[in-house]
């Protein structure tokens, strides 16, 4: 096989692999996903949720873990 041969190859291996990473990755186009990526910004741009349960107290540190951490 001469080297036009294989750049023929070459060419149609890539142009199948465009094709595919094209159809893969295009922005879907059916009537609902503009309202989809309108809610995924807004869900973006809000604020994260009020946990449910306090936060746990820190307990205080004692005499003895002062000294064993070498503290006075």
């Amino acid at each position: 096989m001469s080297g036009v041969g294989f750049l023929l190859i070459a060419v149609i291996v890539s142009l199948v692999g465009s094709i595919i990473v094209w159809i893969r990755h295009r922005k879907p186009t059916h009537f609902m996903s503009s309202v989809d990526d309108f809610q995924r910004e807004m869900d973006a741009l809000s604020t994260p949720p009020v946990p449910s349960t306090p936060p746990r107290p820190v307990r205080p540190v004692q005499d003895a873990d002062k000294r064993r951490l070498g503290g006075r």
